[in-house]
């Protein structure tokens, strides 16, 4: 019975027909459990992914911006990211937010406030630097998205985080709801609720608040931990949902934003896909995803690319470790940066196009390595894409990563290929674990 719950969802909604009106976009910002993903890298899905299924393409695009890694603050000091998405919208666009996942990195404190703490005691201090308090940091992190999509005629609209399928006896514990109130009967305690902090915001500055937080839990609960993690949460860890997860979260979204007042001028936009055009939407995804052929006529070439930029990252006895030598306790996903990177420029009149990419990696200590591969476009890393993902390195055995995916490099710009690495510190912070690294090969065409 519980296999059908997703479709259920579908159907239990009214069919709404769109009506003709200028096309607009809708803007999804957020982090890894919104975000895009290639599926020849990754069993990973976001549920931004999949939202545009519910809306009629000749009305609006949806525009998904989800990063992996992001917080609020790293997402808007990031050049690749919130400047790039104001550049892309226009009056009359809508804006989804939903952030929380990498804000708790220092379990509710600032990790600014955090660092001043361990100075004062003559400790080592975070090199992660996106953790946000939820009653300061993250409330003003959400105001200022919220107040430049207004100066912009953007509406914007606040999404609290999914649930993380944390279970305890059948239900979703705080932490997995994103309370981090140590003692919530103590009556002193600080509230550390990232989603009550939301709805705060929401009801100061009258803001379309869509608990997703809450929806999660009822579903989640609702199908059971076992069909829960069986389903939607098949990719190694409880926070990052399966392509049958991505779905199933954007159903609700759709649910989410249909039921609610606030958004009506949006109902007109919104179609009601069957169970079979949704699976071929799906299955589209899918096929674009797969690694595609290069027939493209140009001169080879294959060239070693040298470390270029080493950001945030300690280089020892040709290892790479984090600046402090100790890797952050809870991380789950990408640090935007914390990289190794290497760079290769087109010639100014001719562009190319990097067939295949291969490089040696080693780690050492430990087998909690994990990394990505993303490819970038000049210096504000625009176009972004993860070409690799590797969360089960082996430990202390020398491999070689291959990938074998067609990346056009426009002439006179600068492909940059960087290496992000993090560590499953299984609660506490790691020490003597080191990512190590060599030359990385690359093979192509530059173009006729």
């Amino acid at each position: 019975m519980k296999i059908n719950i997703f479709w259920l969802i579908i159907i239990s909604f009214l069919v709404i027909i769109p009506m003709h009106a200028a096309k607009r976009k809708v803007h999804t910002i957020g982090d890894s459990t919104m975000s895009e993903y290639k599926p020849a890298a990754t069993q990973k899905r976001g549920w931004g992914m999949y939202l545009q299924a519910f809306f009629n393409p000749d009305s609006v695009e949806v525009n998904n911006r989800g990063k992996s890694g992001a917080s609020t603050r790293t997402f808007y000091e990031t050049e690749a990211l919130w400047p790039s998405v104001k550049a892309q919208m226009s009056a009359g666009d809508y804006l989804i937010i939903q952030f929380a996942h990498n804000d708790e990195k220092c379990k509710g404190l600032d990790a600014y406030v955090k660092n001043a703490d361990l100075r004062a005691n003559g400790q080592d201090t975070l090199t992660d630097m996106r953790g946000t308090e939820p009653n300061t940091t993250y409330k003003a992190y959400l105001h200022k998205y919220i107040h430049e999509a207004w100066e912009m005629g953007v509406t914007p609209i606040l999404m609290a985080p999914i649930c993380r399928a944390y279970f305890k006896e059948g239900k979703i514990t705080g932490e997995g709801r994103h309370d981090l109130t140590v003692n919530t009967k103590k009556p002193s305690e600080v509230s550390k609720n990232y989603v009550q902090a939301m709805r705060e915001v929401a009801e100061d500055l009258g803001v379309p608040f869509l608990d997703m937080t809450a929806r999660t839990q009822e579903f989640y609960e609702q199908c059971g931990q076992d069909y829960c993690m069986t389903h939607y949460f098949n990719c190694g860890d409880k926070t990052h949902t399966s392509a049958e997860g991505g779905m199933a979260i954007a159903s609700l979204a759709y649910e989410l934003i249909s039921q609610s007042p606030e958004l009506e001028a949006m109902h007109t936009w919104q179609v009601f896909p069957s169970k079979e055009e949704y699976t071929l939407y799906a299955q589209a995804i899918e096929e674009r995803g797969k690694k595609a052929a290069f027939t493209a006529d140009g001169t080879p070439f294959m060239q070693d690319l040298k470390v270029a930029n080493l950001r945030n990252l300690r280089k020892k006895h040709f290892g790479y470790l984090p600046l402090n030598k100790a890797w952050p306790a809870g991380e789950i996903d990408e640090v935007a940066n914390r990289y190794v990177e290497y760079t290769i420029s087109a010639d100014k009149k001719k562009g190319m196009v990097i067939e295949s990419i291969v490089v040696p990696i080693c780690a050492v200590g430990g087998k909690g390595m994990n990394i990505h591969v993303n490819a970038g476009l000049g210096e504000a890393f625009r176009d972004v894409t993860t070409l690799y993902e590797n969360t089960a390195i082996p430990k202390g055995k020398a491999m070689l990563i291959r990938i074998d995916q067609p990346i056009l490099v426009p002439a006179g710009d600068t492909l940059h290929i960087r290496v992000l690495p993090w560590y499953d510190s299984h609660g506490r912070p790691q020490k003597g674990k080191r990512l190590e690294l060599g030359d990385l090969r690359i093979k192509g065409k530059r173009l006729k």
